[in-house]
Order: C-alpha cells, then structure tokens, then sequence
C-alpha cells in the first residue's frame, strides 16, 4: 500500500469516528447504560425495559459490542469495565458528561455554517437557562462531573503562590466544585459562588457547604454592593465564552472586588501564541466559535494585558498535566 493510499485511509477512520460518538451518546440517552447496569439483560428484555425498537436495540447493541462497552455471554448483554462508567449511578459517572457532549456533537454538524459566517450556532448560556432549565442544570451538573474528574489540579496549580486563605467570590461559579476544592486544599479560606440564580438548586444539590448570592456579568461589579471586598476572587471557565473587549471588562469588575493584597485567580483553557497547541485547547478553539458569539480561546499574553491594565500583577501561567492552566494576579497592597 502507497503512503498517500495509507493517509488517505486514515483520514476515512478520523472521519468515521463519529459512529463512536453516537452510540455512546444514544447508550446514555435511551436508557440502555442504565438499564445493563443492574444485571444482563437480553435485547428483548431491554426493548421491554426501555420502549425501543427491536431492530434498532439490536443495533445499537452490535455497535457497542464492536467498540468494546459491552459484553455479550450467549443471549445476554452486559457493560464491560470500560463501558461501566456510562451508567448514571457508577462512582465515577460520565453520564451527565455525555449529555452534554451530545448536546454539542449535534451543534458540530453545522461548524461550515459557523465557519462562513463566524456566529455561534446556539443561544447564550443565560438565555439557555432561563428557556430550558432542565436542560440547563443538566449542563451545570455535567460541567460538575468534569471538574470531579480533571479539575482537581486547580487547587494545587492556585497554591503554587502560597496558600489561600480569608473570603473567595467564585464568579460564575455554578455548582461550585472549583470553589469547593479550593476550600478542601485551603483550611482557612470559605467560598461564595455567584451566578444567575438559576445555578443556586444545582449548587445546593451539589455542594450546599457553600454559601450562593446571585449575580449578573452585566452589572457593574457583578451585581455586589459598593465597598465590599473579597480576599480571592475566581474566574474559572468564565473567559472562553467571551469576546476580549468583554473580557477586558470582567477582569477590572474582578480586580475592582479584591481588597488591597488580594488575589484573582484565572482558570482557563489557555492557548499558545500560534494558536495551536496544547492540542486539546486547539480542539477547544472551534467549540468556543460554535458554542459562544464572540467565544475564544486566549492566550497568556492577552490575558496578562487584561490583569495589567486593570491594576494587578500577573505571575507567569502555572500549567498541569491537563490543558486547563492558571494564572495568578495579586492587587498591590
């Protein structure tokens, strides 16, 4: 076989990848994860159990043989260890992750729209809220489960400066797992998120050991009173839904919260000057442009002349294992 014939091959394969995608998502939204939780069960039994088609059941249990989630001993089907966590009750659950990328895998579909005209292809976060919480809270439970799972390193990748301690503002905080690793890492620091009120049941369901007040982007200092001051205040997630000069803003509303010594904390997917790596921030790049008008992933250089112009003092991005980083900036005393 030629080396082009060879490429060429590979390219079909990257194509075809999402067939993957699809029956993941499809295991997770039909029931059938859940339902293969308990026990095996035959593709009779599961089209009983769960109100789908035969044939289509057949199917769609043939696709997750063949990509290795699950087993079949004779008539039964069950989750193999790799296709375990699919299911919404296993201690490490991706379920809710899976949701949520469904929810995208259907807007990729339209990315040469996007592309040609540079809009996103989906409504704004507040709007998604407000019209279909349900879906919304999902999202904010899935971005949870995520942080469950890769955000563990912002408590270590924050302290690098030294240890947190006094009162942190999480701003747009959602469920308020960043927040609440912070406080395990940090005995004497305690954490309020801020967020639409929308986020509160969510947060209360997840993490009721924090206190919540609702807030607004749009409002000057995020919706807080005049003269009250916060010794950390963090965005984590907030800058990649944004268009710079917005983010211009959100920095100096943070800056304008921290008392003099305080340090805001930035948590983001942070890109290379060329625009290319770390992979998955590159990767991440065309969702922002899908996902968020004005959405974009930015650099460390951009964001330092967004803490600098607003007052603080940048330190040099700390970047762990995954391709989350932070950068730290202190309010001079």
């Amino acid at each position: 076989m030629s080396d082009s014939k060879g490429l060429a091959i590979d390219l079909v394969g990257k194509m075809t990848g999402y067939q993957g995608s699809a029956l993941i998502g499809t295991a997770v939204e039909t029931g059938l994860a859940d339902a293969l939780a308990g026990s095996p069960a035959t593709a009779g039994e599961l089209v009983e159990k769960l109100g789908t088609d035969d044939r289509g059941t057949t199917a769609l249990l043939s696709g997750l043989v063949a990509i290795g989630l699950v087993d079949r001993e004779g008539d039964r089907f069950s989750l193999t260890e790799a296709g375990a966590p699919l299911a919404s009750g296993h201690a490490d659950s991706v379920a809710q992750i899976v949701r949520k990328e469904w929810f995208f895998y259907r807007l990729w579909a339209d990315m040469p729209q996007a592309v040609k005209t540079g809009h996103a292809q989906t409504g704004p976060w507040p709007e998604r809220l407000e019209r279909d919480p349900e879906q919304a809270h999902s999202f904010l439970r899935a971005l949870d489960d995520l942080c469950s799972l890769f955000g563990g390193e912002l408590a270590g990748l924050a302290g690098s400066g030294g240890p947190l301690s006094g009162r942190l503002l999480d701003v747009g905080g959602g469920a308020g797992s960043h927040a609440a690793n912070l406080v395990e890492a940090n005995p004497d620091l305690a954490a309020t998120v801020l967020d639409l009120p929308g986020a509160e049941a969510v947060l209360n369901e997840r993490n009721p050991e924090l206190d919540f007040v609702s807030g607004d982007f749009n409002q000057p200092r995020f919706g807080r009173p005049e003269g009250e001051e916060w010794d950390c205040v963090l965005l984590a997630n907030i800058l990649h839904d944004h268009p710079a000069g917005r983010n211009a803003g959100y920095v100096r509303e943070a800056a304008g919260l921290l008392r003099d010594g305080g340090t805001l904390l930035i948590y983001e997917w942070v890109i290379d000057e060329g625009r290319t790596s770390p992979e998955g921030v590159a990767l991440f790049t065309p969702m922002m442009l899908i996902e968020n008008e004005g959405g974009w992933t930015w650099s460390e250089e951009e964001i330092g002349r967004w803490l600098s112009d607003a007052g603080l003092k940048p330190e040099p991005l700390n970047r762990g294992h995954g391709p989350i980083a932070v950068i730290r900036a202190t309010k001079p005393a």
